[in-house]
């Protein structure tokens, strides 16, 4: 009897869970094109071309991305090293090969990052370079923006230069090392010489839930604004989780610099859902979350930036197995809109519902 009751319970336990599931199928089943539902970019990270997963190599990759993106950003190969391996050497065709996609399709290509101070991703001889370093940076920074004008409608020009431990805020970077914290307006000059009508941005993480990393970050867009140092907007990694940072501190960050007349570019989302290494699997109940948690985040952009400074929206992504998260931190993750079997999860319903207002 007692066996009986228990397998009717697993029984309904199974039904119930495919019942949510089915009902989640069909919601994200029946949401447009999340380009559609905005005025702003609505982007997407890809590689350029890798064991199947390029945009340009994978149709389903082609198939989705075309649908829901009308904005491009190369995950790695318009990073330093890829782009300028060699003093007097340039090396484009990759990046060349996305910018002719994006054109091809009516994308924007936004570019990602001119100048980054990852070990892995400065060139060695940047590292060994024994000249004039402000002169070699500004060329670095020029070259690549005069070759890319016109195509790349935006930049992601000084990457992570503010280090929330550090006691001068400033991150001891090779460049910091070298130029001192001039070489960060020093490159968002030379940008701005090399094309003037690209879009400049510097781009962090944790400056959406980090009070005195937000503040810092500020006073030296403050003092950028009074010396008319060309920045044209801030990118919000927004590498985040289930649980946090808080909404009211998301949305308090974007506004503190909307309201200084910038773009605010959510420009890396992703939303870890396993933080704590707590789940197995992705359940419907993680699920629901993770939609909850896409959508409060979009309505918060919404609700603190003004519509003619929305930069737009990026996802660091498009399948959650595309992701770093898991690689880095050797756990389960399910961080993107997509699973790897190209379904659509309920957070996509979620960042629709917040686009739409429902």
């Amino acid at each position: 009897m007692q066996r009986a009751f228990f397998n009717l319970l697993f029984v309904s336990l199974v039904v119930s869970l495919q019942a949510c599931v089915a009902v989640n199928s069909a919601v994200v089943a029946d949401t447009p094109g999340l380009k559609t539902l905005a005025a702003f970019p609505i982007g997407v990270a890809v590689n350029v071309a890798s064991a199947g997963a390029g945009i340009q190599v994978s149709k389903e990759r082609a198939d989705l991305i075309g649908r829901h993106f009308n904005s491009l950003v190369a995950e790695n190969s318009m990073k330093m090293s890829y782009l300028h391996p060699a003093e007097n050497n340039f090396t484009f065709a990759g990046a060349d090969a996305l910018a002719s996609y994006a054109h091809q399709h009516g994308m924007v290509l936004h570019g990602h990052a001119l100048v980054w101070h990852s070990d892995y991703q400065i060139p060695v001889w940047m590292k060994n370079y024994q000249g004039d370093w402000e002169k070699m940076l500004a060329s670095h920074v020029s070259q690549i923006c005069a070759h890319f004008a016109g195509t790349v409608r935006s930049w992601d020009v000084v990457n992570e230069a503010i280090d929330d431990l550090h006691p001068a805020g400033y991150r001891a970077s090779i460049f910091y090392e070298k130029i001192g914290k001039s070489y960060i307006e020093k490159a968002f000059i030379a940008a701005h010489a090399a094309d003037a009508n690209a879009e400049l941005y510097y781009n962090d993480y944790n400056i959406e839930g980090s009070q005195g990393k937000l503040d810092f970050m500020l006073r030296m867009i403050d003092d950028f604004k009074s010396r008319q140092i060309p920045l044209h907007g801030i990118g919000f990694q927004m590498h985040v989780s289930s649980d946090g940072p808080g909404i009211a501190q998301i949305r308090k960050s974007f506004k503190a610099v909307a309201d200084r007349g910038l773009k605010v570019r959510i420009s890396e989302l992703d939303v870890a859902m396993n933080q704590q290494r707590q789940f197995s699997t992705f359940t419907p109940a993680v699920a629901a979350q993770q939609k909850a948690r896409y959508k409060a985040i979009i309505t918060a952009y919404l609700e603190a930036v003004p519509p003619a400074q929305r930069g737009g929206i990026t996802f660091w992504g498009l399948l959650d197995g595309d992701s770093w998260i898991g690689k880095r931190y050797q756990r389960p993750d399910w961080p993107l809109l997509f699973a790897d079997d190209y379904s659509a999860k309920p957070a996509l319903s979620g960042v629709a519902e917040a686009l739409t207002g429902k």
